[in-house]
């Protein structure tokens, strides 16, 4: 809350989660939610220029992001793209194992991963990120195309230390892909507190990942502001695993079921960048 002896300000945050994923350290998230709210209401009442993940004209100022003004209106053909590429070359293992070998994390279609990671970007663009982190080694194919967009460095998480990390954050969390206890370190230099981190990854499948990253962010006091993967499989449990924690989440390809060795995803409708309202404002 907010009081200066004539004003005051209250904002609101909350978190839900089912009962089985719930626990103490949520109560951050509704803090953060809460904090967001306030500083909202302080920039409308005072007239003060915010620019936080809720406001799209900020206090005295419009923001217009760039992909508004380079291709409003333009439909971007990522998600399209990667689609048709899981279907034809993605390929079904026998415990149940998405492969995209041919075309992500073994051999890399640059063109493809580049209309992917532009997508990504403009699709998360108003979380107006300072960091991307992700996951090596394939979460980094795509973050890098993102960063390149959004103009933001990338930090990618280790799975083991080199020597020339000392001070890190590091937590450990079970990889669904190997069925192993997997640790993620990332240096104390490049996650500081008040960055608002991105996350990028190849595939969002059971959220163990995902969630792993958000606890690296939370130990360093940074805020994470949304999600952004290639491929999401719908059969897992990730979405909902990670809903209590109330940021924008993108996925360009919806993989639906991979039942006897058949891929089904979702037909959804292309991205189209939506216009300018900076523009569109000066226009009326």
């Amino acid at each position: 809350a907010f009081s200066n002896g004539t004003h005051r300000i209250v904002g609101d945050g909350m978190c839900a989660a089912a009962l089985c994923i719930a626990n103490s350290s949520m109560a951050s998230i509704a803090l953060t939610g809460a904090y967001d709210s306030m500083l909202e209401k302080l920039a409308t009442e005072f007239g003060l220029p915010f620019t936080g993940p809720n406001v799209e004209s900020g206090g005295t100022g419009e923001v217009v992001l760039p992909s508004e003004r380079r291709a409003a209106g333009k439909e971007l053909p990522g998600a399209r793209m990667l689609r048709e590429r899981v279907l034809r070359d993605g390929k079904v293992l026998d415990s149940g194992i998405l492969k995209v070998s041919a075309f992500i994390n073994h051999q890399v279609d640059v063109g493809l991963i580049e209309a992917c990671g532009e997508e990504l970007a403009v699709r998360l663009e108003r979380t107006m990120p300072s960091k991307i982190l992700t996951v090596e080694a394939t979460g980094l194919i795509p973050a890098i195309f993102v960063g390149r967009h959004l103009n933001v460095p990338v930090v990618f998480a280790r799975k083991s230390r080199p020597m020339t990390i000392s001070d890190a954050f590091s937590v450990s969390y079970r990889s669904a892909t190997k069925g192993t206890i997997q640790e993620l370190i990332v240096s104390e230099e490049y996650l500081s507190p008040g960055d608002r981190v991105l996350l990028i990854d190849d595939f969002l499948a059971g959220g163990s990942t995902a969630e792993a990253l958000f606890k690296l962010i939370k130990m360093a006091n940074a805020k994470v502001v949304g999600v952004g993967v290639l491929i999401e499989k719908l059969t897992d449990s990730g979405r909902a695993f990670l809903s209590g924690y109330e940021v924008p989440m993108e996925s360009l390809v919806k993989v639906a079921g991979i039942d006897d060795g058949r891929i089904e995803v979702l037909d959804e409708p292309p991205f189209v960048v939506p216009p300018s309202r900076g523009d569109a404002d000066s226009a009326s």
